[in-house]
């Protein structure tokens, strides 16, 4: 694996500050912002398809899953073409195109609905891994854990908005949501095509990776299946712990009120977050989240109290403040130039695959075994998963000092 660097590199000093970060930072930054903010129609689509559309909760599953299908190939397709034409083009498209089809999902007939749903899918979510790859490009290593953090925050602080602001909306006309919902999406694509430069380095633009190089680089895989593993364990977040939350006689409000800890915490702590992880060791930070994550949920099998699904909601929570940016940095840093959106195409598919896997398996070992054995499970694979990352770990300081033995050794 290569490393090269960014087209644009900040100053790699220790006491950067956030607010020293390229300006096109700022304007995808924004971007984002906007863009989660009117991010509402997804949280919203179920209720939508049954009480308003009339379908059963069977068909509503099969219309949100086509949307989910079209999502799996969004980040490898979007990764490639960013590599191939650029990331300013291939973002502008992906946000024009995916903004269109967010409208017309909303008056798309019943028979037109997975087709559209898995459509909007694959345009509306092939921005998110050429974001990551801009960001590779324009921020020097020793700033991306930052910056990542910061983007994650701003797609978090606009998430928190997003249901309230949804809501309102949805009082007054459904169809007027998915109008805004696809119009801030095409305000960001608008905002990229009048102010950010195209960030590919210019050295690599237009050259092609290998299409065998990710598969060919045996660490990153087994990154991407570490990825995987995770959060196939935290996506229980939307599927296993509602169930057996209600199975444990947890009121609807009371629900609501303990997973609003999870965005509220990530709004508090995700910067600070960024400030502490970004000198230290990202495999050793991604293990330390790993076992957060797999801990925290893992606690819930001994939940019989609130108290005891605050612990564990806060546990996981700070996983995923870690997690987040330091698994984004990490793929930045080992991905050649030239195939850096590949590489974040590749991370993208470890994750949206265990966003489509999570709701069988954990409905799978509920029916199956319990709440017990699900939440043993996630604690299981969360300590195996943070060792593996240890063990990427080791083998990187390994391969590392092995080239240090070549390059010192006699002729």
């Amino acid at each position: 694996m290569s490393n090269r660097p960014p087209a644009n590199p900040s100053p790699a000093d220790d006491k950067i500050t956030p607010v020293e970060l390229p300006r096109p930072f700022w304007i995808l930054f924004a971007g984002t912002l906007i863009n989660r903010t009117g991010g509402f129609v997804i949280i919203f689509l179920a209720i939508y398809l049954t009480e308003v559309r009339g379908l059963s909760p069977s068909e509503a599953g099969v219309i949100i899953s086509a949307y989910g299908f079209g999502a799996v190939f969004a980040g490898p397709i979007g990764g490639a073409l960013s590599d191939r034409i650029g990331r300013r083009v291939t973002l502008v498209a992906s946000l024009v195109t995916g903004g269109i089809s967010m409208i017309a999902l909303g008056r798309a007939g019943a028979a037109g609905l997975p087709v559209m749903a898995a459509i909007t899918g694959l345009f509306y979510e092939m921005y998110r891994p050429v974001v990551s790859a801009t960001i590779a490009d324009i921020v020097a290593p020793s700033n991306r854990a930052r910056a990542y953090s910061l983007n994650y925050w701003a797609v978090n602080l606009g998430a928190s908005v997003a249901p309230l602001l949804g809501s309102a909306i949805a009082a007054r006309s459904y169809q007027l949501m998915f109008v805004i919902d696809g119009l801030t999406a095409v305000a960001y694509g608008v905002l990229l095509l009048l102010a950010l430069p195209e960030t590919q380095p210019t050295a690599v633009a237009g050259r092609n990776a290998d299409a065998m190089t990710i598969l060919r680089d045996r660490p990153f895989l087994v990154f991407c299946l570490l990825t995987f593993g995770i959060h196939l364990v935290f996506f229980q977040f939307f599927v296993g712990l509602p169930v057996d939350m209600r199975a444990h006689g947890v009121s609807t409000s009371a629900y609501g009120a303990l997973v609003a800890i999870n965005p509220i915490l990530v709004v508090l702590l995700q910067i600070p977050a960024g400030e502490l992880i970004a000198r230290r060791s990202q495999t050793r930070v991604l293990s330390l989240a790993s076992l957060l994550i797999g801990t925290g949920f893992g606690c819930m099998a001994w939940s019989g109290s609130r108290a005891a699904y605050v612990v564990g909601i806060v546990l996981f929570t700070l996983g995923e403040i870690l997690f987040a940016p330091a698994s984004v940095a990490f793929v930045a840093d080992v991905s050649p130039a030239e195939a850096r959106g590949r590489y974040q195409g590749a991370f993208a598919l470890a994750f949206t695959t265990a966003f489509a896997a999570a709701p069988a398996v954990g409905g799978y070992v509920l029916s199956a075994a319990g709440g017990f054995w699900l939440w043993m499970g996630c604690l299981m694979i969360g300590v195996l998963v943070a060792l593996g990352f240890l063990f990427v770990d080791l083998g990187s300081r390994l391969t590392a000092q092995g080239s240090r033995l070549k390059q010192n050794a006699w002729p």
